[in-house]
């Protein structure tokens, strides 16, 4: 028997810091499931993405993340963190700009390539995207009053 997630509820954990003087800022996420539909004479498939209530092992998901300067004053030092959530597997972004992971809880981020995880009883290892616990973008340049940054990240359903 397959578990079903609630997709909605996969995207409620968000959290902005920022350090700029001007803390109106917003946030918005969307989670869509992908879609892949096979094309005519051998062309690739057609990938979609729309929204959905359920989803089950093996669904690939977008997140899209949206951070509004709503404030009189530009934004500085804005990091954008989200959790992977418990039946979710890290699969990969487009936006690498400022990106970096954790494996352990949000404790510490890096480039996934340079992390490491415990194994017990053996030398550590190489962390995989099934050890991301936590994603982040930190933007170092400043984001003016009326405007948005967005990012994508996508997980798979275990």
């Amino acid at each position: 028997m397959m578990t079903q997630l609630r997709a909605a509820a996969l995207a409620l954990s968000l959290l902005v810091v920022t350090q700029s003087a001007s803390a109106q800022s917003a946030l918005t996420s969307t989670v869509e499931v992908e879609r892949s539909t096979p094309a005519a004479d051998g062309k690739p498939p057609i990938t979609s993405y729309s929204p959905s209530d359920v989803v089950v092992p093996g669904d690939r998901l977008r997140f899209t993340l949206t951070f509004r300067n709503d404030g009189a004053e530009p934004a500085t030092g804005v990091a954008i963190k989200n959790p992977i959530q418990d039946g979710l597997i890290f699969d990969g972004t487009p936006d690498l700009a400022g990106f970096d992971v954790s494996t352990d809880q949000g404790a510490s981020f890096a480039p996934l390539a340079t992390l490491t995880v415990p194994v017990e009883g053996a030398d550590r290892r190489a962390a995989t995207n099934a050890d991301v616990t936590n994603v982040r973008w930190v933007w170092s340049d400043a984001i003016a009053p009326g405007q948005t940054r967005t990012v994508t990240f996508f997980a798979k359903v275990k």
